[in-house]
C-alpha cells in the first residue's frame, strides 16, 4: 500500500517535471543541448529508488 502510493507520486512528480521542461524547450530562450535533459531528471529518479 505505501510503495504503490509512493509511485503514484513519484509519476506525478515526473509528470510535472516533463511537462516544465517542455514549456522550457518551447521557450526561446531555452538553447540548451539535449543530453542535458537527463541532468534534471537523475535527482528525481534517484529520489523515487529511496522512497
Amino acid at each position: 500500500m505505501k510503495i504503490s502510493s509512493c509511485l503514484v507520486k513519484h509519476t506525478e512528480v515526473t509528470q510535472k517535471y516533463i511537462s516544465e521542461l517542455t514549456e522550457l524547450k518551447k521557450s526561446k530562450d531555452y538553447m540548451q543541448p539535449e543530453q542535458n535533459t537527463c541532468l534534471y531528471f537523475l535527482p528525481i529518479f534517484k529520489l523515487g529508488s529511496e522512497l
